[in-house]
Formats: structure tokens, sequence, C-alpha cells
């Protein structure tokens, strides 16, 4: 069964593994886990339960040093942020988090849907979070074998018939089966043409294991952490709403 623990854990292994894929590091302080993301000079605090002084002046120094742009924390809507906020965070735009198998579009989209991370056109952090799509074929020295961070990830886009690029999006095997989508984004003059409908589709069909048997094939269930802007998108193909979570920013850093 899908619950918001296992939402949090399965974005918590997104942000270690995007971390560990582009040159950054994971660590803790204090009962507080970060992923250091260089290519974006971002620092993520995931899900603390407690976070105290002890935990966050270490790390915050450390993204100091190491020349952080942007530092954010995503916590449980339950937990105490007292200690976050009197060290400068405020709340982002809330998330909530979506689940269930995909519904059948009622209508599909003409252009083609191509899995993979050769994408040319990709630069800059776009290009070098590609790497993330090879991190569960290889050996990492900061993450010991069977490390959730280490769960396959898939990489799709979107091309018109053209071969125009128009979206784009990631999604990682989650320790239940589920998968948890990622990074979901389609260009803003071609929204509400089914193209984010049929990168879920394709993200989804990506992670079918051809050597199954038919019949134990089920519905693949997704998982997606969803802004105000995006939740009507998963609840219109599906997914159904577990919660709510904080995503907090540390405003001097902005």
């Amino acid at each position: 069964m899908t619950t918001i623990a296992s939402a949090q854990e399965a974005l918590s292994h997104w942000h270690q593994a995007l971390a560990v894929a582009t040159g950054g590091k994971i660590f803790t302080t204090h009962g507080c886990s970060w992923a250091w993301q260089p290519v974006r000079r971002r620092l993520v605090l995931l899900f603390p339960e407690n976070p105290e002084p002890a935990g966050l002046r270490p790390a915050l120094a450390e993204g100091m040093r190491l020349g952080a742009r942007r530092v954010e924390a995503w916590v449980n809507s339950g937990a105490d942020a007292t200690q976050l906020k009197a060290a400068g965070f405020s709340d982002n735009a809330q998330v909530s988090w979506h689940a269930g198998p995909l519904a059948i579009p009622m209508d599909r989209w003409d252009g083609k849907i191509r899995l993979g991370n050769n994408v040319p056109e990709a630069t800059g952090a776009d290009a070098a979070e590609l790497a993330v799509t090879n991190l569960w074929r290889e050996a990492s020295p900061q993450l010991s074998s069977g490390h959730p961070a280490l769960r396959r990830v898939e990489h799709a886009v979107a091309r018109t018939e053209e071969g125009n690029i128009v979206g784009r999006g990631f999604a990682q095997q989650g320790l239940g089966g589920q998968l948890m989508v990622h990074a979901l984004a389609v260009g803003s003059d071609f929204r509400c043409q089914g193209i984010g409908t049929a990168l879920l589709h394709g993200l989804s069909r990506s992670m079918i294991n051809p050597l199954a048997p038919v019949e134990d094939e089920g519905p693949t269930e997704l998982l997606a952490a969803a802004t105000p802007s995006s939740a009507d998108f998963f609840t219109a193909n599906g997914l159904k709403l577990l919660g709510r979570g904080r995503h907090m920013v540390l405003r001097s850093w902005a």
C-alpha cells in the first residue's frame, strides 16, 4: 500500500541519486539527511523528523563552503518546522502527494515519446542530470550495493512529428514496485494537448519487464509530488490525492 511515508522515501532516493550522478554528495548531520546537487548549486534537506540547530548549522556552513545558491527542505506536513523557520526557511508552494494507476487516455497525442538519455539538445544542468539514468547500472563509491537510490531510472522526451522536443520527464522505480515521476514538464505552448499524459504512459511502459508472465503484469502505480499548478493534471490521469507536505526554501539564499 502506498503511503505518504513511502512517497517521501521515493523523493529522497531521487534527490540522492541526482546528487551522486552529477558529482555531488549525500551526508547527514545530527539526524538531518542532505543531498548536494552541484550542477544546480542546490542543497536539499530531506524530510527531517525533528530538525535541530545542531543538525542545521554545520550543513548550512558546508553549503556556504560549496557555493550553494539555493537551499531547500522537504518536510512532512506534521513535522515540527519551528527550528527551520528560526534558521530562515519559509514555505514555498505546497506539495500534494498523488498515487494510483494511470487512466486510459481518451485522446492520443500524435507525436512520439522517445526513451533514453541521448538528447543532443540538452545543455547545462539538464544535460548533466541525464547521467542519473546510468547510476543504477554502475558501481558508486558513495552508495552501497542495494541502496534504494540505485534503483532503475528512465528518462523520456516528447517530440513532435518534426522532431522538436516539447516535453520531458523521469521515472524512478520505487521499493514497492511503484514508479515515482520526477521533473515532468511540457512547453507552455504545447500544454493541454495530451503530451504530459503520453509521457506518463511512455515512462510507465519503459519499466515493464518483458520476461515476466503476462498474468503477472498488473497496472503500474505511479507516485508524484505535485505543485498547485500540476495537481489537477495528475488527478485527471487517474492518480488520487494521498495527502500534503511542505516544501521550504531558505530565503536568504534565494
